[in-house]
């Protein structure tokens, strides 16, 4: 029988970001009908780009039937003062057709075997996923809108646990892939 995990992921995202933070109401949204969560993973990472340093959060929410994934970060490109950006992804567990889970190990030393990074790449039928962000070019202090530009990867989603973690989350990553990992292996 599984333990409905709704709660605890909104405790614990209350716990990084603020109460009435654009991201909890972003996530509610997400949450908007889902009867029961069957786990969840939540990543916080301060991101460096060319030009801006800035806090983001990844939010991956496995329910009895669908896999959520929701992406939130402030951007500064065109907006001084700043501005959240949430992308939220829902899929069908149904209709996640592969996934592989590549782990890093120390090879030598008193850590020989450790893990070092895991990664678990998702896909379920693009091909190749399209997506666009906002351009920029090399100068920090440009005001030029550049426009967009396409990006396009292989897997349409990846969850990303690496040595910068701090301990406690990159566990909490580890035992989420694994019961997405049985969630999906159950589907086949």
């Amino acid at each position: 029988m599984l333990v409905d995990q709704k709660s605890a992921l909104v405790s614990e995202l209350a716990s990084i970001v603020a109460v009435d933070s654009p991201i909890a109401g972003d996530l509610m949204d997400s949450l908007d009908g889902v009867a029961q969560i069957r786990s969840y993973f939540i990543r916080p990472e301060t991101v460096f780009d060319q030009d801006s340093v800035y806090n983001s959060v990844g939010i991956f929410v496995l329910t009895t039937e669908r896999l959520i994934i929701l992406v939130s970060d402030v951007s500064y490109e065109f907006s001084p003062e700043g501005e959240f950006i949430t992308t939220t992804q829902v899929v069908d567990l149904d209709e996640i057709k592969d996934f592989q889970v590549i782990r890093r190990r120390v090879a030598d030393g008193q850590e020989a075997g450790a893990l070092t990074s895991v990664m678990m790449r998702l896909r379920w039928g693009a091909t190749w996923q399209h997506d666009i962000r906002p351009a920029t070019c090399d100068n920090p202090q440009c005001t030029a809108d550049h426009g967009f530009m396409g990006v396009m990867s292989g897997d349409d989603a990846e969850v990303l646990l690496d040595h910068t973690l701090e301990e406690t989350t990159f566990r909490k990553g580890l035992a989420f892939m694994s019961d997405l990992r049985q969630a999906l292996a159950s589907r086949s």
